[in-house]
């Protein structure tokens, strides 16, 4: 059980952009409200860790993605391209939030059907409480407070975890035959679009020829007409 924007993992796949939003602790930005005249635009430090790696795990150095944060007005605040682990801390302007994190696998791992986005820590914090007890810190409760208790009886048992699972896998089988088939079919749409291509320019070809061949005949028979009738081959015609 986390209370922040920590410890989550996911799998993205290609051609799809997915975010992750953020905001604010509340406590915090009751006291900014109560500080600044302009609360939506106070400088805020936004924290973001994650590392990426392939559906098993491997090849974190071949897996990347291109990732944005935006602000809670859409402006972007950080972009970076091809990333496969990156640790950012950027200072920025705005209010509570939702302060979001968008990733998408890149294009030169376009081929790739999905990768691991695994997000070391996300916080949002106000500058002016940053070192103090009041910072949303990664890894502890913030402002010192205590996370309640988990009542067991709140949580699913062996028996629903195994149905999930099961659950998951066939999904996983499902999208993983729907992006093989998808791939398939581009491979097969690009064949034929190479083919049309070529036939194209194999006919266009035929016709310059042919096209060339009347003009020069054409060309040959009228000079051949005039040659007959120029004035010192006429008498030898009569």
């Amino acid at each position: 059980m986390v209370t922040q924007a920590q410890a989550i993992s996911w799998r993205l796949f290609a051609g799809r952009e997915e975010c992750i939003t953020e905001i604010m602790p509340d406590y915090q930005w009751e006291m900014v409200k109560n500080k600044e005249q302009t609360p939506e635009h106070t400088h805020v430090l936004v924290d973001l860790g994650f590392v990426i790696t392939s559906r098993y795990g491997t090849e974190a150095n071949k897996a990347a993605v291109d990732f944005n944060v935006y602000g809670p007005t859409g402006n972007s605040v950080h972009k970076e391209d091809a990333v496969s682990e990156t640790e950012i801390a950027v200072t920025a302007e705005g209010g509570q939030g939702p302060w979001r994190a968008c990733f998408r696998v890149s294009k030169g791992q376009i081929l790739r059907p999905s990768v691991i986005v695994k997000i070391s820590y996300f916080t949002v914090n106000s500058m002016s409480m940053v070192g103090t007890n009041f910072e949303w810190q990664r890894n502890s409760a913030a402002g010192g407070e205590t996370p309640e208790a988990v009542d067991p009886k709140h949580l699913g048992t062996i028996e629903q975890v195994e149905e999930v699972t099961q659950g998951l896998q066939r999904l996983d089988y499902y999208l993983m035959n729907v992006t093989n088939e998808q791939r398939y079919l581009y491979a097969r749409t690009v064949r034929h679009l190479r083919t049309a291509e070529s036939t194209y320019s194999r006919t266009f070809g035929y016709m310059i020829l042919i096209c060339s061949t009347i003009v020069l005949a054409s060309f040959a028979q009228v000079m051949g007409v005039r040659m007959m009738f120029k004035n010192n081959r006429r008498g030898l015609i009569i």
